[in-house]
Parts: C-alpha cells; sequence; structure tokens
C-alpha cells in the first residue's frame, strides 16, 4: 500500500450562503478558485490530496481518474447550517471535524496538511520535507497579534483530533474569537506537540475570503543575506510563545542548524 504519512487537506465552502464576516460570496467565483487551487495540487505535487466541501457540492465528477488513482478523495456533507454568526472559522473546524471522521486517507496518514481550499501553495512539498527534517512538529508562520496564521498547517493529526477540534465551540467570530485564535491557544497549551517556525517561507497564492485581499508569493529573488533572515528568523523567541515548557540549548541549536541546512539547500530560490 502506498504510504500516506502526509495527507494534504483543502477545506472548502462552494456557498457561503450569509456568512458572516466573508467578503468573497460568489459562489461560481468561489468553485472557479477551488477548481484552480486543486489541479494544482494534483498536478504540481505528489502528495495525496483529501477535498472537503460543505455545501454539497461533488467534486469527484471532474476528477475522476484522480480518484480511481488513489490520489484524491472528495467529500461533500450537508455543514453549513450552523448559526451563521459564529463565522466561517467555526464552519472550518466542522469541515475538518467531518474529513477526520470519514476519510479513508486521513486513516491511513499520521500527518495532516491543512490547506485553505482556494489557496495554492507553491513550495508545499518543501514545507513537508523541512517538516520530515523536524520529525513531525506543529508547524505554521510565526504568531502575531494572539493568532497563528491557518492558511497553511503541517501537524500530527492527532493534534488536531485529540487537542483542537474538541474546542472547536469555542470559535465565535462575532465575539472576537476566531479559527487562529483558537489554533495558537491550543498549540501554547500542548504538551505532546512541539511547535516550530516553517523552515522555508511558504509561497502562498490566491484570494482571501475574508478581506478579498489578494496573496502573492514572497520575492523569490533576494539577496543570500535576506534570505538567511528569514530562515534564522524568530529562532530564539520561543520562550515567549510557551512560557510554561522552554526550549533547551540543545534544541535551539538544533533548530539553528536545521535553518542554516535549509538556506544552503535552498539556492535554486536564490540563484533565479
Amino acid at each position: 500500500m502506498k504510504s500516506r504519512q502526509y495527507v494534504i487537506l483543502l477545506t472548502a465552502c462552494v456557498n457561503p450562503s450569509g456568512m458572516a464576516f466573508t467578503a468573497l460570496t460568489d459562489s461560481d467565483e468561489r468553485l472557479r478558485q477551488y477548481r484552480d487551487a486543486l489541479d494544482f495540487y494534483l498536478q504540481q505535487s505528489t502528495l495525496p490530496v483529501v477535498f472537503c466541501e460543505n455545501t454539497g457540492y461533488d467534486f469527484s465528477v471532474h476528477y475522476r481518474p484522480y480518484v480511481e488513482q488513489g490520489r484524491l478523495e472528495c467529500l461533500t456533507f450537508d455543514g453549513n447550517r450552523f448559526d451563521k454568526t459564529k463565522g466561517k472559522g467555526y464552519g472550518e473546524a466542522l469541515n475538518m471535524e467531518y474529513a477526520l471522521s470519514h476519510s479513508r486517507f486521513l486513516a491511513e496518514a499520521t500527518m495532516l496538511v491543512k490547506v485553505t481550499g482556494r489557496l495554492k501553495v507553491l513550495n508545499i512539498e518543501e514545507l513537508v520535507e523541512g517538516n520530515r527534517r523536524v520529525k513531525g512538529a506543529i508547524q505554521a508562520l510565526y504568531p502575531h497579534h494572539g493568532m497563528m496564521d491557518s492558511r497553511v498547517v503541517i501537524a500530527p493529526i492527532r493534534f488536531f483530533r485529540q487537542e483542537f477540534l474538541p474546542k472547536k465551540n469555542e470559535i465565535n467570530d462575532s465575539q472576537g474569537f476566531y479559527f487562529e485564535h483558537l489554533l495558537l491557544q491550543t498549540v501554547t497549551d500542548s504538551m505532546h506537540c512541539l511547535y516550530l517556525p516553517f523552515l522555508y517561507v511558504p509561497q502562498i497564492v490566491g484570494v482571501s475570503g475574508t478581506s478579498g485581499q489578494t496573496y502573492a508569493p514572497a520575492q523569490t529573488q533576494r539577496t543570500p543575506a535576506a534570505f538567511m533572515n528569514d530562515m534564522l528568523g524568530n529562532a530564539l523567541r520561543f520562550d515567549g510563545l510557551r512560557p510554561c515548557r522552554h526550549f533547551t540549548r540543545y534544541q535551539r541549536m538544533r533548530i539553528f542548524l536545521q535553518r542554516i541546512i535549509c538556506k544552503l539547500r535552498a539556492s535554486r530560490y536564490i540563484s533565479r
């Protein structure tokens, strides 16, 4: 059986139907963006993909060859009937919960690569390879303003299943407590999983459903000094994130060395 240690989970909502704090509501445009992103992951990566949609739209009819090859699993369910004032973050948590309960791929996997379904992470394979080198730690962009960026997160499945999702009812956009707040809180409180910022800078392309902001990939024509700064940034700031669990000197050195290795192996970005 083909190994599915790492599986990409794309969460989707084609018809937000009055969802609070959602700028992009046109179903046709959302559908186009979802298909564009799904095409990218199927054609430009080798990782298995689970696509989970919560308004009853069946994507499998468009992707039967990938489904039959075992590259893609499409799930859909009626999961958008909750109180819309709780916001799309709560809906995304329900979407993840459904996928973890019903996906055959995820039942066989140990690591979840959670990506917002309309976004393309151009260097997704590189982020996963970096995660392998830190032996399955939780990885996301470094937190700011009490929130952790949830556009792309790599973490053990048990973290989401046993620690994050049981607290999903705390998410309420109308009360100012977002998916990203709960993600940071759960990472901070976790005593089972180690958090490290990504070893590479995620190259994200797409449009924010919340604000309508267009994301563009970070500049790749970088000087070696600038790239080193990206890779080593925040390496000595972890104690502030998790005051109850300090990093040892050995762990700090390991992080530092891993980022130097990433810099040395990233010449294809620097030389472009």
